[in-house]
């Protein structure tokens, strides 16, 4: 799997914010309304998320649950969306959960693609 975060001269400010080509990357098509787990791979810190839609997403594990926003929340169990580019966490809220799955979910059918980067 590719680096994110190479060295020099690679470090410099302007070429950090064009990581090269994913060599490991998930195509994803979305039905609409339907929650989709996708399998982080083990060596992966990095993903970057491009999708032709609106796109919620989190990180989990096969049992996560990511419901569409009806009202806002007040206790962080929210997800993100169209996020771009997010590293990998070691573990979830809690503490000691190691993420697995990356969830996804769309309003509307589309597609894209996930890259993954160690």
């Amino acid at each position: 799997m590719q680096d994110f975060i190479e060295g020099f001269p690679f470090t410099t400010p302007r070429l950090a914010f064009a990581p090269p080509f994913a060599d490991y990357v998930e195509d994803v098509v979305l039905a609409a309304d339907v929650v989709q787990h996708v399998a982080i791979p083990s060596s992966a810190r990095f993903v970057l998320l491009n999708f032709d839609g609106d796109v919620r997403a989190k990180v989990g594990v096969p049992g996560t649950v990511l419901a569409s926003p009806s009202v806002s929340t007040t206790n962080g169990a929210g997800s993100e969306l169209n996020p771009t580019a997010r590293r990998i966490p070691a573990t979830l809220a809690d503490g000691s959960t190691v993420p697995s799955h990356i969830v996804l979910r769309a309003s509307l059918a589309c597609k894209g693609s996930l890259a993954f980067y160690k």
